[in-house]
């Protein structure tokens, strides 16, 4: 059933999809930042056939993809990779096609896979993770507006066109949604 945020929605990504999964990891604005694996249209449909046959449960392993959608229009993607089941961790990644830049859909996309995530019923993950180029802003601004905290610095952490690049490493606990977000103080 797809998870819905204001006028932005995510729906299990499905072998149907792979043709605008295929076309969106080649987009130049994607490879920038992204050492994307580039498939082709059958191994992605493979690859989307495979992670739409993980139910999302307290027990599920592995990475499942959602399919970001804007008033009904598909967006991009957010995927969630589970490695470890006994530490309870899942790592996010996303891309949007570049028309849907700028209008928050990213992060409320995060935030909708955050609350699937986090759900005690549902994966039932206890951390979340999340790397991003020093150099990528706004992929910065959404995992923070996600409620994602900068966590550190991964010095040559994934090469991008050959050239090793620095990555923050961002993280957040479920535990964090239950803390009360504190005003900045007033200094006037």
């Amino acid at each position: 059933m797809p998870e819905r945020n204001d006028a932005v929605t995510i729906r299990r990504a499905t072998a149907d999809d792979a043709p605008m999964l295929v076309a969106l990891r080649a987009m130049p604005s994607t490879l920038r930042h992204q050492p994307t694996m580039q498939y082709d249209l059958p191994t992605q449909e493979r690859l989307l056939r495979e992670s739409s046959a993980r139910a999302e449960a307290p027990t599920t392993s592995g990475k499942l993809h959602w399919i970001v959608e804007h008033d009904g229009v598909p967006a991009g993607w957010i995927s969630l990779d589970i490695a470890s089941r006994d530490q309870a961790t899942g790592s996010v990644g996303y891309t949007l096609d570049p028309a849907f830049h700028g209008r928050r859909i990213a992060s409320r996309a995060a935030r909708l896979l955050v609350a699937l995530a986090f759900d005690p019923a549902g994966l039932a993950l206890e951390r979340l993770e999340a790397v991003v180029s020093v150099e990528n802003i706004p992929s910065q601004r959404v995992l923070e507006a996600a409620g994602f905290r900068r966590e550190g610095i991964a010095r040559g952490l994934l090469r991008i066109h050959g050239v090793r690049v620095d990555h923050y490493r961002y993280g957040l606990l479920h535990t964090d949604l239950l803390e009360p977000e504190v005003p900045e103080p007033d200094n006037t």
